[in-house]
């Protein structure tokens, strides 16, 4: 019983802080502001996470975590390419979905004055460059192609996580209590979109094709520079 109190109690902290993190920005929050939306004291607050940059630590780590999980889960080279770009990319909708603050946070937070954040970020990105670069190979990409790596290399994550951040920014737009009258019409017209689950299989077969169709359109250039 001790032990489940102390674990709801630290999910309490990270959650509120992925909360407040993704809504006003990691400097704008204090940690006395993740106790009060955690609903617990500041000392315990230190107790399970210490300063603030460990709670956006332990934000990181768990969303890398998941995210290269993800990545990880779409077979071999025996599944057809065009299969496994629509696993991932149907993987990669789910996550985005279901993380969106944490992913919002983990993606997009870089304070640059943070030199361990920084390196925490590029541990992550680094130490599964080289499975990346096996996959980007087993599509057909030429990973020593700078420009095509360039494109290529994050491609996906980054249009899902703009998807799911303007989503996410807009269900709190459209709760603000001073909207203008210009935002009231907007909404109306936007709310005739239900972001289902109907929506997103529609979404997740249309980037899949996107991306795929792309693949193929670079790979055949690749596939012409090897003839003599």
């Amino acid at each position: 019983m001790i032990n489940k109190q102390k674990d709801d109690a630290k999910k309490k902290i990270f959650d509120a802080a992925a909360r407040l993190f993704a809504h006003k920005g990691f400097a704008a929050v204090s940690t006395r502001e993740i106790a009060r939306e955690a609903n617990v004291n500041s000392s315990m607050l230190f107790y399970y996470f210490g300063k603030k940059v460990d709670i956006l630590k332990a934000i990181i780590n768990e969303c890398y975590d998941k995210y290269y999980q993800i990545i990880d889960n779409i077979g071999d080279e025996i599944i057809p390419l065009q299969e496994r770009v629509r696993l991932i990319v149907r993987n990669l909708v789910e996550f985005f979905r279901e993380n969106t603050e944490v992913a919002t946070i983990s993606f997009n937070t870089l304070p640059v004055d943070i030199p361990e954040i920084v390196d925490l970020k590029i541990k992550w990105i680094s130490g599964r460059r080289k499975a990346m670069n096996r996959l980007f190979t087993q599509f057909g990409l030429d990973t020593n192609d700078h420009v095509q790596m360039s494109v290529m290399r994050g491609f996906l994550t980054s249009v899902i996580l703009a998807h799911f951040q303007n989503e996410y920014a807009w269900q709190h737009i459209k709760q603000a209590p001073d909207q203008s009258k210009y935002t009231q019409e907007f909404i109306k017209q936007e709310d005739d979109v239900e972001l289902d689950n109907t929506f997103y299989e529609s979404y997740s077969k249309t980037l899949a094709n996107a991306y795929f169709y792309g693949l193929n359109s670079i790979t055949a250039k690749n596939k012409k520079k090897e003839i003599p």
